[in-house]
């Protein structure tokens, strides 16, 4: 099948002294003898944001930038130190280098845009924790059922915005929408996140929960049984 839980260590570093000290230890902590430490950003020129992000890079050799305008393609096996990304971009990141990820820590620079991520993923704290007191409510365990089941059943390596996934997804989410199981794009798209999905997926599973939320049915070719539902409320009460 195709499940592909995220089973490496991640932590969120505030955007401050404290946090970005922190953030490089931490990385650190998870190189390995032959590891190469990578230091993610959007683009080349974010670097100078951060003179001891711009310092880890230029003075060790065992440190490399990827820029995410580049590709944000994952040379070396080893930690994963991204600077103020969004979801996007830690879908796009897992998507190229996932197989070569050893940890994964982000500095944030706005909050809100990860905090959905950090609901579901619930990574280690560094730095300045205050922000994070707030998260994002907890999805509907019977909606939480519903992603369990795609996340095994949907190939991860094709897309979701046409097809047979699709028609998959689309006939899940308008099933719980139909059954009044609520539900929130971003949300999904953290707990997506923190479940191995990658690449621009996530993105596209939060935009069908906001068309649909919004009362639009995306068309799909796939109508679930009346007792899709049903089967996923037991198995919510069995794991409560």
């Amino acid at each position: 099948m195709f499940d592909r839980d995220v089973s490496y260590p991640c932590a969120v570093a505030s955007y401050d002294a404290e946090g970005v000290g922190a953030a490089i230890d931490w990385c650190c902590g998870h190189l390995e003898d032959g590891d190469t430490l990578t230091v993610w950003t959007s683009l080349k020129s974010n670097l100078e944001n951060s003179s001891e992000l711009e310092h880890l890079v230029t003075r060790h050799s065992n440190v490399e930038h990827v820029t995410g305008r580049g590709g944000g393609f994952i040379r070396g096996n080893g930690p994963v130190l991204m600077a103020w990304p969004d979801m996007a971009d830690i879908g796009k990141l897992v998507q190229y280098g996932g197989h070569r990820i050893r940890a994964l820590c982000v500095i944030t620079w706005n909050e809100d845009e990860i905090r959905p991520w950090v609901t579901a993923m619930g990574p280690a704290i560094l730095g300045d924790g205050s922000v994070w007191e707030e998260l994002t409510p907890e999805l509907d365990p019977v909606a939480v059922e519903a992603l369990k089941g795609l996340t095994l059943t949907v190939n991860h390596n094709n897309t979701i915005a046409a097809g047979y996934g699709k028609d998959t997804v689309v006939s899940a989410l308008l099933a719980l929408h139909d059954a009044s199981i609520p539900m929130d794009g971003e949300a999904v798209q953290g707990w997506a996140l923190a479940h191995g999905w990658s690449g621009k997926n996530p993105g596209h599973l939060a935009k069908y929960v906001e068309d649909i939320n919004a009362g639009k049915r995306p068309r799909c070719r796939r109508v679930l049984g009346a007792d899709y539902i049903d089967t996923l409320r037991r198995r919510a009460a069995d794991n409560a």
